[in-house]
């Protein structure tokens, strides 16, 4: 009975023997399975903070070459302005004062823009094209107002 029992230990023993290697594999295999989704985690997040700092800079550029044409449109108002009659000259320079009043607020935000990190930029992104938008407005209007 004791050599029954002997060979049968044994033979628990090398079974236990052989299946444990394959067990830590598995731990290496879920290690390395791990360790690859954090690096694909990893470089996800890299790229789309990549990708929201070029949208924040093409943003950027955008309103900087919408408010530099307001700027010149705004100066060529200001000497049709200039060439109006006395009347229509002070109405149009409350206009145009209105108008840089605009473009500041505008610049102002550009600059929050600029300051702000690639994550909260698109919270201001709105306000900022609402600014632009309000600054083309009130410029149709002003030039529709003209003699």
């Amino acid at each position: 009975m004791s050599a029954k029992r002997t060979g049968m230990t044994l033979c628990l023993i090398s079974a236990f023997l052989t299946i444990t290697p394959w067990a830590f594999a598995g731990d290496q295999t879920r290690s390395s399975t791990t360790d690859t989704l954090i690096r694909d985690t990893k470089e996800a997040v890299q790229a789309t903070k990549q990708y929201s700092i070029q949208q924040k800079e093409i943003f950027q550029k955008a309103v900087q070459s919408e408010l530099a044409e307001m700027q010149i449109k705004i100066a060529e108002l200001q000497k049709k302005t200039n060439a109006a009659s006395a009347e229509a000259r002070s109405d149009m320079q409350k206009a145009l004062q209105e108008l840089e009043h605009k473009k500041e607020e505008a610049r102002k935000q550009l600059d929050e823009v600029n300051e702000s990190t690639s994550s909260a930029w698109s919270k201001l992104k709105d306000n900022m094209n609402a600014a632009v938008d309000d600054l083309k407005k009130s410029y149709k209007e002003t030039v529709s107002k003209l003699p």
